[in-house]
């Protein structure tokens, strides 16, 4: 039996896993390995995500996405009841669509 602990980052606010492999996705939003009490920017591949998260069923990757604001994607989404249970006070999302439109409107 190995025991192990879990780490805490209680300064950090801003995540980008992006193109991570899943690995690195299920070290840090996994709850029983990793807590992130600030947490308020996540940059995600959105495929990865649903994937760790169990489309968005899983409670142990849960926790750690609850006080995230501004989530950073690059694909389109269709938000599912259980995503904003996830991500519940999500203010913002920003895709690469977005990105261009505003580069465009100055």
């Amino acid at each position: 039996n190995q025991l192990s602990s879990i780490v805490e980052y209680p300064h950090l606010i801003a995540l980008r896993l992006g193109l991570s492999h899943t690995d690195y996705y299920e070290q840090f939003l996994n709850n029983t390995r990793t807590h992130l009490p600030r947490l308020t920017q996540l940059k995600v591949n959105y495929t990865r995500l649903t994937f760790v998260t169990e489309n968005f069923t899983r409670d142990a990757t849960r926790l750690n996405c609850t006080n995230v604001k501004q989530l950073l994607i690059r694909e389109q989404l269709v938000h599912s009841e259980d995503f904003y249970i996830y991500f519940p006070v999500v203010t913002s999302f920003c895709t690469p669509e977005i990105n261009k439109i505003k580069k465009f409107q100055y």
